[in-house]
């Protein structure tokens, strides 16, 4: 009885072990963009409409995004903390895009454009 679970138990760790090296064959080098812009323009005026630009013109630079929702941040002007309502992406691509994601939001978004953090990784599909 013992030999059988022995047997068993090699059999089951040898199946896992392919199993994780099949997983880890399937994975593509990626990358990772965080971005977040803010709900309003610099004149204080919605965003709408520039996120909806936004939006698009991902869509055909990446293929798509994730939407994470409303989010807060801060920031420290003249010595205080100023509040701004922000929308946060998540944005996978098959390369670093993050110039090409900033010279978009500053023409969409004016100012800044948007905070962007990349980071490479890997996908599976």
């Amino acid at each position: 009885m013992k030999r059988l679970t022995l047997i068993t138990l090699c059999f089951c760790l040898a199946f896992a072990f392919a199993a994780n090296v099949a997983q880890a064959d399937d994975q593509k080098p990626f990358f990772v963009h965080f971005v977040v812009v803010s709900k309003t323009m610099p004149d204080g005026t919605d965003a709408g409409p520039a996120l909806l630009s936004f939006k698009a013109e991902t869509i055909k630079l990446a293929g798509g995004y994730t939407e994470l929702g409303q989010s807060r941040g801060g920031s420290l002007v003249d010595g205080k903390v100023q509040d701004q309502e922000n929308i946060s992406f998540v944005i996978g691509a098959r390369k670093d895009i993050s110039k090409e994601l900033k010279e978009m939001t500053k023409r969409l978004f004016k100012g800044d454009g948007a905070f962007i953090l990349a980071w490479p990784g890997k996908v599976m599909f």
